[in-house]
């Protein structure tokens, strides 16, 4: 598994979605590559709980999965850049010799806050370009 370089964030409360800087991910053909991540911290850096995934729009050129693993948190917070956390990694497999442009959609639900039991959930999707 391939684990891009280039994160981002973007918070809501305590949860955070990690994508890469472009509109478009760029990832090599023939191999699953980790695509986003997906995580939620609280403000001393700790884990909240594991978010519940699941894919709306299949990609129409390879298939989707998702692991829980674990990474070094980048651009959450000051605070927790490069601290060691949980996450769920989005894994993109393009379909065997596809190159080109490809798309999904995940829908995600996680706690939003330690010690509470309501949820938040986002939708997102990201374009996929294969080379």
């Amino acid at each position: 598994m391939r684990i891009p370089s280039k994160f981002a964030a973007i918070g809501l409360a305590c949860l955070s979605l990690q994508s890469a800087n472009a509109a478009e991910i760029s990832i090599p053909a023939n191999r699953e590559s980790a695509i986003n991540f997906v995580t939620g911290v609280t403000p001393s850096c700790r884990n909240i709980g594991k978010p519940k995934m699941k894919v709306v729009k299949e990609p129409a050129h390879g298939s989707v999965r998702f692991q829980w693993i674990k990474y070094k948190i980048s651009n959450i917070s000051r605070l927790c850049d490069g601290k060691p956390a949980w996450g769920m990694a989005i894994l993109f497999k393009p379909q065997p010799g596809f190159r080109g442009k490809d798309s999904l959609t995940f829908g995600m639900s996680m706690q939003r806050y330690e010690g509470r039991s309501d949820t938040k959930y986002i939708q997102d999707s990201i374009d996929v370009v294969v080379k």
